[in-house]
């Protein structure tokens, strides 16, 4: 969902088409008459409020449209998750809730069986994400897909959503104890 401070604007739900493999988007391509060249985008960067997101059909006509030579594409797959994705994952987890990542490690050792077995199930063979990009008048144009993939924190935050107060002062509590103990051991 987008949300504005400005009152003029409604905040509008964002529905994120799906992840289109580099065979799919050279075909759009194809179709619009304009030639795409592969480039490392940054997934964060165009999801940004300055870019202007757009279904990839209207993208590439209002690119053609506007006498744009050539778009740029970007098609991200993941490996199925082993112990450096976990880690990694722990880590920004940890800084968002400011709390250790070991500490979260020993706490939410379920949820991270669940989502290594949530992982295991994905089709490594799909992206998880595809990005085409335009400028036009200085003005960033992009198009993002997605494929739904399981993340660690979507797995241990929805445990802690479902169990509303109860859990959080549980979560709380454990990782204080894990905290403490952690401690203890130097």
């Amino acid at each position: 969902m987008k949300m504005t401070t400005n009152l003029t604007h409604i905040a509008t739900e964002v529905e994120f088409e799906p992840a289109l493999n580099e065979d799919e988007l050279k075909a759009a391509f194809e179709r619009h008459g304009i030639p795409g060249f592969p480039a490392e985008l940054d997934i964060a960067e165009r999801t940004e409020d300055h870019v202007q997101m757009m279904a990839l059909e209207s993208l590439l006509e209002f690119a053609k449209a506007n006498g744009v030579g050539a778009v740029t594409y970007d098609v991200t797959y993941f490996p199925h998750a082993d112990d450096a994705e976990v880690a990694y994952q722990l880590r920004q987890l940890a800084h968002d809730l400011e709390i250790s990542a070991e500490v979260i490690r020993d706490v939410c050792a379920d949820e991270i069986r669940e989502y290594l077995a949530l992982d295991a199930k994905r089709n490594a063979d799909l992206p998880v994400h595809s990005i085409v990009e335009a400028y036009v008048g200085g003005t960033a144009f992009a198009w993002y897909g997605m494929n739904e993939y399981p993340r660690l924190k979507r797995v241990i935050l929805s445990k802690l959503a479902k169990g509303g107060q109860k859990a959080k002062r549980s979560f709380i509590d454990r990782a204080s104890k894990a905290q403490v103990e952690l401690l203890e051991d130097y």
